[in-house]
């Protein structure tokens, strides 16, 4: 299955007033057609970096990619011209944000918008274009949508916004779709029926789908793969069931210890990660994770640890996990 995104030690900074700001250190992803990849962490962490810059949509400055290759599609998006992105915004990748409101135009009707994207991109008349903007938001179920494609934003539920944003996301075909939080604003109800309406876009259209969230419990049912991110890097990656069921990174475990699940009893408490995460003005040397990690070993605190190959696809990144250490460390006893 070909690659529709492969980024190799992506470093991003933010160049600020008070320094230099290490938001993304090292990140090597792929993405393949029609699947869907979930970035999972803590707030802060690098996702949405990561995601807007696969976009070019951070400022430069104050943003700066210092190193790295992000190969979409087989177009360079490191050395593509704000032109040259235009192009490809829409047509090759999109993105549904987290909060619709702020990125749907207020004094445009929602047809329109949509209306708008499509004749940017594809070669169709208006009349076409307004055909397709009814289609994307029967798509997508909004009930009436010839009738709602004449409405404007603030007319439509916070749940009805979310669905014309993944319309518009959709309006141009893309090979992938980057969704950054797209249940955050939301009830848990109509949580489920947003990822229930992503994992339909991905059966039916086959686009790949980057799916960023802080939330474990969201993914479960839709990810293929999942990556997971803490202070800037990519510390495990692997199948959803390998990251649920075979964690072998301490912050990937605390994470989902952290979770309740139907076996947790009332009187159980939940565990926290205690701690913070380190500055990302001035990084650490070791391992980011060591101030908090209950299995830190002196090692852990003066070198970076290499990526470890666990099983088949299954890869992260931790000293404990070297052929040297014993075995009752491996296992977190």
């Amino acid at each position: 299955m070909a690659d529709v995104l492969k980024i190799e030690n992506l470093h991003v900074s933010f160049d600020t007033y008070a320094g230099e700001v290490h938001a993304v250190r090292g990140v090597s992803l792929h993405v393949n057609e029609g699947e869907v990849l979930a970035i999972v962490g803590e707030s802060g962490c690098g996702k949405s970096v990561t995601a807007q810059t696969i976009m070019k949509l951070n400022p430069m400055p104050p943003a700066r990619i210092k190193e790295g290759s992000i190969d979409l599609c087989g177009e360079d998006i490191v050395a593509a011209s704000e032109k040259k992105m235009q192009d490809i915004r829409g047509r090759l990748v999109s993105m549904i944000f987290q909060d619709p409101m702020t990125c749907l135009n207020p004094t445009m009707k929602v047809g329109k918008q949509l209306t708008e994207a499509i004749c940017q991109h594809r070669k169709l008349s208006k009349e076409e274009a307004k055909k397709e903007a009814v289609r994307l938001l029967e798509m997508v179920q909004i009930p009436n949508a010839a009738e709602r494609a004449e409405q404007y934003p603030h007319e439509f539920s916070g749940g009805m916004r979310q669905r014309a944003m993944i319309a518009m996301a959709m309006s141009c075909e893309p090979k992938l779709l980057i969704a950054d939080e797209p249940t955050t604003a939301l009830d848990v109800t109509i949580q489920a029926q947003i990822m229930q309406l992503m994992a339909k876009v991905r059966e039916e259209t086959g686009t790949a789908i980057i799916l960023i969230t802080h939330d474990l419990g969201v993914v479960a049912n839709l990810a293929d793969r999942v990556a997971v991110m803490y202070a800037g890097k990519i510390v495990e990656t692997g199948t959803a069931e390998d990251i649920f069921y075979r964690p072998k990174h301490p912050y990937t475990q605390a994470l989902l210890k952290s979770l309740p699940t139907v076996e947790t009893s009332r009187d159980e408490k939940l565990v926290s990660i205690a701690g913070t995460p380190p500055d990302l003005f001035m990084p650490p040397k070791g391992c980011e994770f060591a101030s908090r990690c209950e299995h830190c070993m002196k090692v852990c605190k003066k070198h970076v640890p290499p990526t470890y190959e666990v099983s088949a696809g299954h890869k992260a990144v931790c000293w404990r996990l070297h052929p040297a250490c014993p075995t009752q460390m491996k296992e977190g006893n």
